[in-house]
């Protein structure tokens, strides 16, 4: 009798401590969500969250980008359980002014020390009224890729320097029968990546801002802005060296073809240079390199996508507050001194990121030679600038602007024209957001 006491209570001793988590207390359930890319590294990852807090389960769903921002948006609004989730430093503003997302460094303090190792773009894309919303998911740059081949074919030693370089390589090109269309991007309406190549593209030029110190656009003739636009209608229209595909494409429609060497030039986001120059995915792999963007500034725009913790965690109280705290500083901050899962996403997608000392890790430095030059991107880095504009409103204005684009490219109404309704439409935007 006293032996089947015994084990009995070492039974219970040990359902006490396996896994710190107490006798009979059930573990603390954390609602996240993120746009469809990675998704199976991202069950990996939380496994390995998990195995290390055991105490704590994710339940996990994923949506397509193009879809995230409303279901995300309709979520807050219903209730949705959602704890942490991806944000982006272009719905920021409208998330955190209406109280949905929270800033971490009121219940994190500590957070605000990764501030110094973060790019100064990604922390300007993760603040609002002055504090630390997010820990960097990854941050990145619209960046110029170049096809070496096609140039060496056509007989240029270097890719362009200028706007100026990229339309007349572009024109050899053509004229050669070397591509149909040497440029190529995916500026589809609901491509949200357009915006951020259209701003690039702006911040090319000396005089390139959207908007001034106050918020009112700079869309003159003299501005960065109509010298964008009308870049990308005369390389459409004039010179026709932008295939019109474009205008319908998304970022995977840009890079299958961009891939398939069937365009010279693209703008796009810097990580997929990584599959583009690797052999399991394209036969072209190796053909493809990095140039500085191409402009009187070579500037171009770096943003931020990051992990945020909603309003709807704090509700639940201090245990949650706790696990999200856990959850956000595992995906996006250090744990035993090492960023591991940006270095993750880095090695393995080539994936950019925002926290600097990646750079002078060996692995992380090898990796990316492999694929590209880390001295260029890290050139290209100290370049980069966050989108201005970055308003509640935003993410509403850049649905019209990216309209008006087409608009003008298609030459249903005039650059000028498109420029003064996309103004218009922004002062009208501010107007009521201030009152």
């Amino acid at each position: 009798m006293r032996r089947q006491c015994i084990l009995v209570g070492l039974l219970v001793l040990v359902g006490c401590i396996v896994g710190n988590v107490a006798f009979g207390q059930e573990k603390i359930e954390l609602n996240f969500i993120s746009w469809s890319y990675g998704v199976e590294t991202v069950k990996d990852n939380i496994a390995k969250f998990e195995a290390r807090y055991p105490n704590i389960k994710v339940n996990y769903s994923d949506f397509s980008w193009f879809d995230y921002h409303d279901i995300a948006v309709q979520r807050f609004i219903s209730g949705t359980p959602t704890d942490v989730m991806y944000g982006s430093d272009h719905w920021l503003q409208e998330w955190a002014a209406a109280g949905w997302i929270v800033p971490l460094e009121d219940y994190f303090p500590e957070v605000v020390e990764y501030k110094k190792e973060f790019a100064p773009y990604a922390v300007e894309g993760m603040t609002f009224n002055g504090k630390l919303y997010g820990l960097p998911y990854y941050a990145d740059m619209v960046v110029f890729l170049y096809n070496k081949e096609m140039l060496k074919e056509a007989g240029f030693e270097n890719p362009p320097q200028t706007l100026d370089e990229l339309i007349e390589q572009s024109k050899v090109l053509k004229e050669k029968g070397i591509c149909k269309y040497p440029l190529a991007l995916c500026f589809a309406k609901h491509e949200g990546q357009s915006i951020e190549i259209f701003t690039s593209l702006v911040y090319s030029f000396k005089d390139g801002n959207m908007f001034d110190a106050d918020l009112n656009p700079l869309f003159g003739k003299d501005g960065g802005v109509y010298k964008a636009l009308q870049f990308l209608y005369d390389a459409l229209n004039t010179y026709q060296i932008l295939d019109p595909s474009s205008l319908t494409w998304g970022e995977i429609d840009l890079v299958k073809s961009f891939g398939a060497g069937n365009h010279a030039f693209t703008f796009v986001n810097k990580y997929n240079l990584a599959e583009l120059n690797n052999p399991a995915v394209t036969n072209l792999a190796g053909q493809f390199a990095m140039a500085l963007f191409p402009g009187e500034t070579h500037s171009c725009v770096g943003f931020v996508r990051f992990y945020c913790m909603t309003d709807m965690a704090v509700k639940r109280g201090k245990e949650v507050i706790d696990a999200a705290g856990k959850f956000i500083n595992y995906f996006g901050g250090k744990t035993d001194g090492v960023y591991i899962v940006a270095k993750r996403w880095a090695l393995e997608k080539g994936l950019g990121f925002a926290q600097l000392p990646l750079y002078d890790d060996p692995e992380v430095i090898n990796a990316i030679n492999q694929w590209g030059n880390v001295e260029i991107e890290k050139q290209q880095a100290s370049l980069a600038r966050a989108k201005q504009g970055m308003t509640p409103f935003y993410g509403t204005w850049d649905i019209f602007m990216r309209e008006q684009i087409h608009k003008a490219l298609l030459k249903e109404v005039s650059i000028e024209d498109a420029l003064s309704a996309s103004a218009k439409y922004w002062n009208d935007l501010k107007q009521k957001f201030q009152k």
